[in-house]
C-alpha cells in the first residue's frame, strides 16, 4: 500500500510529465533553446566553473542553515505526509520521477528538454524589471523560498537566494536571455550530477 508521500510524489510526477510532454508538442523548444546562444564560445568555458562554485556555495550554505537552524530550517511540508515508521526528507518533487526505476530515464530526458522553458519562466517572474538592490534581494529571497512549494527544505530555499542574486546580476548585464542561459547551465549541472548518481550503482555491482 502506498504511503501519502508516495501518492503525492507519483501524482506530482504524472502532472509534470503530462505538462512537459505537451510542451514538446508546442513547437517552442527551438526558440527556448536559442537563449543558450548568448553563451557562445569562450563564455561557456567561463560559465561552467563559475556555476560549479555557485552551486557548491549554495549547497554548503543550505546544509549549514539546516544544521544550525533545526527544526525550522530543515523543515519541509512533505514531512506532514510522514507515517509512523516512515522517514520523509525534504526534496524537490520536480525530480521525483527520477526515483521510479523503470521511468527514470525517459523522465530525465523530458526534464532536460524542458529546462530552458522552466528557467525562462522563473527569470521572467523573478528577474525581469529589477532595477535596485532592495528589489534584487527581495526577489531573490522570493525566488529561493518559492522552491519550498515543491518540497525543498526552508534552509535550502533560503540558500537559493545566492544563485538568485547571481542571476539578477547577469540579468542587469544582458537581460532575461542571458540570465536564462546561466540558469539553464546551473540546472544542467545539477541534472548531470543526478544522472551520475543514477548510473553509478550499475558500475558498483
Amino acid at each position: 500500500m502506498l504511503s501519502p508521500f508516495e501518492i503525492v510524489a507519483i501524482g506530482f510526477t504524472a502532472f509534470i510529465t503530462v505538462d512537459m510532454a505537451k510542451y514538446l508538442r508546442s513547437g517552442e523548444l527551438k526558440k527556448d533553446f536559442s537563449s543558450l546562444r548568448t553563451l557562445r564560445g569562450w563564455k561557456w568555458l567561463g560559465a561552467i566553473p563559475v556555476t560549479l562554485v555557485l552551486l557548491a556555495v549554495t549547497i554548503s550554505f543550505g546544509l549549514f542553515l539546516m544544521q544550525i537552524g533545526r527544526p525550522v530550517m530543515d523543515w519541509s511540508w512533505l514531512k506532514l505526509l510522514q507515517t509512523p515508521g516512515e522517514k520523509v526528507q525534504g526534496q524537490n518533487l520536480m525530480t521525483s520521477g527520477l526515483r521510479i526505476p523503470w521511468f527514470a530515464l525517459p523522465f530525465l530526458v523530458l526534464l532536460v528538454l524542458n529546462v530552458p522553458r522552466l528557467a525562462k519562466r522563473e527569470e521572467r517572474a523573478f528577474r525581469q524589471g529589477t532595477r535596485t538592490l532592495p528589489e534584487a534581494l527581495g526577489r531573490s529571497v522570493h525566488f529561493g523560498l518559492i522552491h519550498c512549494i515543491v518540497g525543498v527544505p526552508i534552509g535550502i530555499g533560503l540558500a537559493l537566494t545566492i544563485p538568485g542574486l547571481w542571476f539578477t546580476y547577469v540579468y542587469l548585464k544582458g537581460g532575461v536571455r542571458l540570465s536564462t542561459a546561466w540558469h539553464v547551465v546551473y540546472n544542467y549541472i545539477i541534472l548531470s550530477m543526478v544522472a551520475v548518481w543514477m548510473v553509478s550503482p550499475m558500475f558498483m555491482r
